[in-house]
């Protein structure tokens, strides 16, 4: 028995001063981005992330992570350790990559954070550049978290990278360009906004237009709660734009932006109120992420959007006192739309700049009177979808205020 116990005891140490060997052999490979050569492939195959592989050892355990948007890390540990275990790592590495384009389309400058900016990172990462310099021009320029640059060729479907360059395909160029176009930020500046805002044009350009009767686009609102709200685990940066129509039409601008991990920016513009007392720009970008949350919050007449102090406040750290902020307000009478009402009907009739389009729905009557770019365009007996702002004028035809008109093929 007890020459049993010994040999056991023997293996074991042998088990162990091999296991401690291989893991130190495996260990500084891992330190160096190498793969692990005393351990065992998981069986189970690739995890469906772009590559990532996990290999067995003798106690230890290796994850060589190689995800399809070049997060690329090799980590090791015990038996123990999961994919799951480096989700904030991962996060941080997702958030800190930034890109950054220039002189892209006569736009100054691009700045693309995340998932999109990693994209753009393992595409250009892929090369090898050791191609001699074409003749061609620069289109623009890419930066990567302020270190390497990269010079875009469009005319000679190239990327130059030091005083070397790769050839690349129109697939390649598009991947990269779609993604640029999909981060920039068409929204209009406050002083672009024309004095005489339209109602329609506001619905159009995806505001939250709130009349006295009325909210359009209040899709874009719940977006931007659930997309912000401090109880959303995947808080994450959003803008919305509330456009208030005062009794005589005038607009009032209110914009409101999330930065994630930092907080909230409200800006809100009253120029536009021919009838206010005080009108300025008033920008307030101290509304840190930590101490506040949006939310809709009901009241005796009116639901009031409001940003909301999360919890109590240490204010021996922090001097400044912190109060809820109530950024806009529609009455609880108001018509709710999630987007901008529409109506189909068949043009009967074509005038200088105005169409009769015959409809079924009730509240607007059989015939309607709509406003066009070009009637040139139009046909009778075409059919057309409507997009209005549900405002209707009590005539006959019916007037309405249009957003966009559009024509269904037939």
């Amino acid at each position: 028995m007890k020459k049993g116990i010994k040999i056991f005891l023997i293996a074991l140490g042998i088990i162990i001063i091999l296991g401690l060997i291989f893991f130190g052999v495996d260990y500084n490979r891992v330190k160096n981005g190498d793969n692990p050569i005393f351990c065992i492939r998981n069986l189970a195959g690739i995890i469906m992330d772009g590559g990532t592989i996990e290999y067995f050892g003798l106690g230890y355990k290796v994850i060589d992570f190689n995800m399809l948007n070049g997060y690329d890390e090799i980590k090791i540990g015990s038996w123990f350790m999961k994919y799951e275990d480096f989700e904030n790592e991962y996060n941080d590495y997702v958030s800190n990559t930034k890109v950054i384009v220039n002189d892209y389309d006569n736009i100054p400058s691009i700045t693309i954070t995340g998932e999109d900016a990693l994209i753009i990172k393992q595409i250009l990462n892929e090369f090898t550049y050791n191609s001699e310099l074409c003749n061609g021009i620069y289109s623009y320029k890419i930066t990567i978290d302020d270190e390497e640059d990269y010079m875009v060729k469009r005319d000679c479907m190239a990327i130059e990278k030091g005083s070397k360059q790769t050839e690349i395909t129109k697939i390649t160029l598009e991947s990269i360009e779609n993604i640029i176009e999909n981060n920039i930020d068409e929204r209009k500046q406050l002083e672009e906004i024309p004095q005489d805002y339209p109602m329609n044009q506001a619905i159009k350009d995806g505001c939250v237009v709130m009349s006295n009767n009325a909210v359009f686009n209040k899709s874009m609102l719940d977006s931007f709660i659930d997309n912000t709200n401090v109880n959303n685990k995947d808080r994450k940066s959003d803008f919305i734009r509330f456009v208030q129509y005062t009794i005589e039409g005038d607009a009032i601008i209110t914009d409101l932006e999330y930065k994630a991990d930092v907080g909230y920016i409200l800006t809100t513009d009253n120029t536009r109120d021919a009838f206010g007392a005080d009108t300025r720009v008033i920008k307030n970008s101290d509304i840190p992420s930590e101490f506040y949350t949006i939310d809709l919050v009901e009241n005796e007449d009116f639901f009031d959007i409001v940003l909301q102090l999360t919890g109590k406040i240490d204010y021996e750290s922090n001097k400044k006192e912190y109060k809820p902020i109530t950024v806009a307000s529609y009455s609880k009478d108001s018509e709710i739309y999630g987007t901008a009402p529409s109506f189909i009907g068949e043009v009967t009739e074509i005038n200088d700049k105005t169409i009769i389009v015959k409809t079924e729905e009730k509240n607007l009557g059989d015939a309607v009177s709509v406003k066009v770019e070009n009637s040139k365009e139009y046909n009778i007996g075409d059919k057309v979808e409507v997009i209005y702002t549900g405002m209707v004028l009590e005539s006959y035809p019916c007037q309405i205020y249009e957003i966009e008109v559009r024509k269904i093929e037939k």
